[in-house]
């Protein structure tokens, strides 16, 4: 079993873009055989009904092109094709186990998964009406990048929805925040994968993730207006909805 010290060393391996990106397919790859169960535990059996608030949020859109980022094993995909059933669904992630996984579970005509990184969807500029994400901006290389594909292929009007940890910008919050995911979700990632790193790493990308108003002022930025944010898990999970106005 892996001893808890190599937990301490994953700040690391994440601090370029390029390094996130190979520690993310490496990762994810590792954690996808149990990433369903990791992520009920983990949110103490919430994280379904959080997912679907994120689809609930959306607005109403008349047979919609939908793009889901860091889709996983396919979960908001599939509450999307239940939402809208006249839509066409994409779901894209980074590792080809998840998108095997998620390819196997899915039992919809109109959804597909693809192996692709969220910063290079592949679509043409303004030619999709809805993209979400659960767990998906916090895990990009560069955040910016992320911001402008999701802009570039959104149509002007378009809606996005994320839901994922938020950075407090209180410092004595930061800190409580980080231990606690740290050691709660690194006892996970020892529980089913014997390996700590697997799920504590959560508390290290969240570390490097904008506070909560920068994070709002980069959407803004990027072309975006802030339609509506909830917050869940005592605090420390936000579902974000945002609307392309350039």
């Amino acid at each position: 079993m892996r001893n808890w010290r190599g937990v301490l060393g994953i700040e690391k391996q994440i601090d370029s873009p390029d390094k996130k990106r190979a520690f993310n397919e490496l990762h994810f790859s590792e954690a996808s055989s149990r990433y369903d169960i990791a992520t009920r535990a983990m949110s103490l059996g919430r994280d379904q009904a959080w997912k679907r608030h994120l689809v609930a949020a959306l607005p109403a859109v008349v047979a919609p092109v939908c793009v889901d980022l860091a889709s996983g094993t396919g979960d908001v995909a599939f509450l999307l094709a239940d939402r809208f059933p006249d839509s066409g669904i994409t779901g894209i992630d980074l590792t080809e186990e998840m998108v095997t996984l998620a390819q196997k579970r899915n039992p919809f005509d109109n959804v597909s998964f693809t192996c692709r990184d969220m910063a290079e969807t592949g679509f043409d500029n303004a030619s999709v009406d809805i993209v979400t994400g659960s767990y998906a901006l916090r895990n990009a290389p560069d955040l910016g990048e992320g911001l402008q594909e999701i802009n570039r292929i959104l149509k002007t009007g378009g809606c996005a929805a994320f839901l994922d940890f938020s950075k407090s910008a209180h410092p004595v919050s930061q800190v409580s925040q980080y231990w606690l995911l740290k050691c709660w979700c690194g006892l996970w990632g020892t529980l089913l994968h014997a390996n700590p790193t697997i799920h504590a790493y959560i508390a290290d990308s969240l570390k490097q993730f904008p506070t909560r108003d920068d994070y709002y002022l980069l959407v803004k930025n990027s072309g975006f207006e802030i339609l509506s944010s909830r917050l869940f898990y005592f605090g420390m999970l936000e579902l974000l909805v945002i609307r392309k106005v350039s």
